[in-house]
């Protein structure tokens, strides 16, 4: 990413480009299985997950063996997963910053990457994840839901999408519509913090 002096983190829903990627962020960490870990290792593809604390305190560690396999990123989605736009600058910072630094004490390496939870953000959360030593605010350009796919755009993948997933009872659902839109597209996923 070109050098940011605007004071305030980009938001990005694709990354720039015609090569044939796509990429995977993983959201929240509410629903921790053995199933979901065992599927995306089997896939090879890297991710990124976007964890918020008050889904993984209750087993931080759990994450911890996707970040050994060095096929994944863990980054922040704030505190307590609130919705932040409208929210005031000591509260938005409290919930990226604080996230920031619990990830660095329990995963070994600051996040430089924030996804509002529920896509909710102001200007002010761009303000306060700069702040917080964020890169870009990541958003998504379609999502794995329900065991379908959703675009925003078209009704199949694109090169430099960012495609949204969550940890939850419908993972392995979810991720196979993700993997079956990935092949019908012949798009290969690839780690985000590499492309920015």
């Amino acid at each position: 990413m070109p050098n940011n002096t605007s004071g305030l983190a980009p938001v990005l829903l694709t990354i720039p480009t015609k090569l044939p990627v796509v990429f995977l962020g993983i959201d929240d960490g509410a629903v921790k299985s053995k199933k979901a870990e065992e599927l995306l290792k089997f896939s090879g593809f890297k991710a990124t997950l976007f964890l918020a604390n008050r889904f993984i305190t209750d087993n931080p560690s759990y994450f911890k063996t996707f970040q050994q396999d060095n096929q994944y990123t863990i980054q922040n989605h704030s505190l307590t997963h609130m919705l932040l736009s409208g929210v005031t600058y000591a509260t938005q910072k409290k919930e990226i910053c604080g996230m920031a630094d619990y990830i660095e004490k329990t995963y070994g390496k600051r996040p430089t990457l924030f996804r509002p939870p529920g896509g909710s953000y102001d200007k002010t959360t761009q303000k306060a994840a700069y702040d917080c030593g964020m890169k870009a605010i990541i958003m998504w350009a379609a999502k794995a839901n329900g065991g379908k796919m959703d675009y925003q755009q078209g009704n199949k993948l694109r090169p430099g999408d960012i495609v949204l997933m969550h940890f939850r009872n419908e993972f392995e659902a979810d991720f196979n519509s993700f993997v079956q839109a990935v092949n019908n597209a012949n798009l290969r996923v690839e780690a985000l913090e590499d492309w920015l």
